[in-house]
């Protein structure tokens, strides 16, 4: 209702990166996203997003993002263009990406490469869109992700 900005997460998040460093305009990369995993501050908007007023996890359960191309735009930073599926509905959408790092995780020892990826979609160009205008249309998107080496 714009008095302030909402946040959510979603969990159980997984994705693929073909990624050579040389060449990242070659890179691809994909993400899966459970709709039922959404995690607000708030269980009771939870269960609400989950129905088919909101993302319908029932019958709509994964929200994908598979990349068409990635262009380097500087160092550490790239656009990456590609198709995202949110409420069955499949739009093209361009990612602002920025290279975290890369190095071995002390943890686990496998080599691992980090990544934030911010856009804005307007949630009801994917049919989601109770309450809109009273509820915002703009929603800002942020992958945080890191993809350890096979």
């Amino acid at each position: 209702m714009g008095f302030t900005t909402y946040y959510g997460d979603f969990t159980g998040v997984s994705g693929s990166l073909t990624l050579d460093p040389k060449k990242p305009a070659e890179s691809t990369v994909a993400v899966s996203i459970p709709v039922a995993s959404i995690s607000t501050t708030n269980a009771k908007l939870d269960s609400e997003l989950v129905t088919s007023d909101w993302f319908d996890a029932a019958k709509f359960p994964v929200i994908t993002f598979k990349s068409t191309t990635v262009t380097p735009t500087g160092h550490g930073t790239a656009t990456i263009a590609g198709d995202l599926t949110i409420h069955g509905v499949t739009r093209p959408v361009v990612l602002q990406a920025k290279f975290n790092a890369g190095g071995t995780n002390p943890l686990d020892h496998a080599y691992t490469v980090g990544f934030d990826a911010t856009t804005v979609v307007k949630r009801a160009d994917f049919g989601v869109a109770k309450y809109v205008p009273l509820v915002g249309n703009q929603v800002a998107i942020t992958i945080s992700a890191a993809f350890e080496q096979k």
